[in-house]
């Protein structure tokens, strides 16, 4: 029988052990003395219209950087007609996905869409550079963060939880002590796998972000649009005609529709009117 010291002792023990602090990986100390190094791998980021496809720099210590890629597209055209079917086939042709679509607009008024599209890291300059090619560009930024440091971190402090989680085993395994200290050891034991379980969530989620770039994409209808490059003399003509037109049969509708609307109080006034026009005329009689 063991003296009833003993568990708590050695649960004080295994959290003692466990309460110093998960070694961090110094990527301060690395961007520091590697100026030159980050600055020729960012540079190695595609360009807007470049084809290069995207690498992934390295740390000195041959840790793989976690960089998370984003973009942002702001383009024109002048039909919408089957552009969500383009934006999904290109996306799908890159080896991605749609996260969100979002398509708005009203009869006889342009409409828009935006979409969130999920693409390989890999294909993320090239993608980039063929989304370009569906209209009129107006704006393309984009934005990279290192999360490096956090990742690996973040995979230190897992690391140590097992080893917590395992001595917590251990002790209550061979545990022989009052029913409050087994319950203390469980209650910890809860504890640590809840931490590990949340940590191991967050590197699933770094993992994706980092894997798959995020490339947010508008598309407008044209309406009033003027490119920063004057357009031909043949474009000019074909977008006045188009407007003119659009703005004619826009102008039909309208006065067709008011039409339609008349009908209905037509067919009650009119009779009305026809018999204070009768009335009147037999008055008119009556004094002659």
């Amino acid at each position: 029988m063991r003296a009833p010291w003993i568990l708590p002792l050695a649960l004080s023990v295994a959290l003692g052990c466990s309460a110093k602090a998960p070694p961090k990986t110094d990527f301060s100390r690395e961007s520091r003395s590697t100026v030159g190094e980050s600055q020729s791998a960012s540079a190695e980021a595609p360009a807007p219209g470049g084809g290069q496809a995207q690498k992934m720099p390295s740390s000195p210590g041959g840790l793989e950087r976690k960089i998370i890629y984003t973009a942002n597209v702001d383009l024109v055209v002048e039909s919408f007609e089957g552009v969500p079917a383009k934006v999904e086939a290109l996306t799908q042709q890159f080896g991605g996905y749609v996260a969100r679509t979002k398509i708005s607009g009203s009869p006889g008024r342009p409409r828009s869409g935006e979409w969130s599209l999920r693409v390989p890291v890999v294909s993320y300059a090239k993608f980039l550079a063929a989304a370009q090619q569906l209209g009129e560009v107006r704006s393309v930024s984009q934005n990279s963060q290192d999360v490096s440091e956090e990742y690996y971190d973040v995979e230190a402090r897992i690391r140590n939880a097992k080893k917590e989680e395992e001595r917590l085993l251990k002790l209550l395994d061979t545990a022989a002590g009052k029913l409050q200290e087994i319950l203390q050891v469980e209650r910890e034991l809860a504890r640590v796998r809840g931490e590990i379980e949340q940590m191991e969530g967050r590197i699933r989620v770094l993992d994706n972000l980092t894997a798959l770039t995020t490339v947010d994409l508008r598309i407008d209808e044209i309406k009033n649009y003027v490119p920063e490059e004057a357009p031909t003399y043949a474009t000019r003509v074909r977008r006045t005609w188009g407007e003119s037109t659009s703005a004619l049969v826009t102008t039909a509708q309208g006065l067709s529709i008011a039409l339609v609307a008349l009908v209905p109080w037509l067919v009650v006034l009119l009779p009305a009117a026809l018999v204070v026009w009768l009335a009147a005329r037999l008055a008119r009689r009556r004094r002659r």
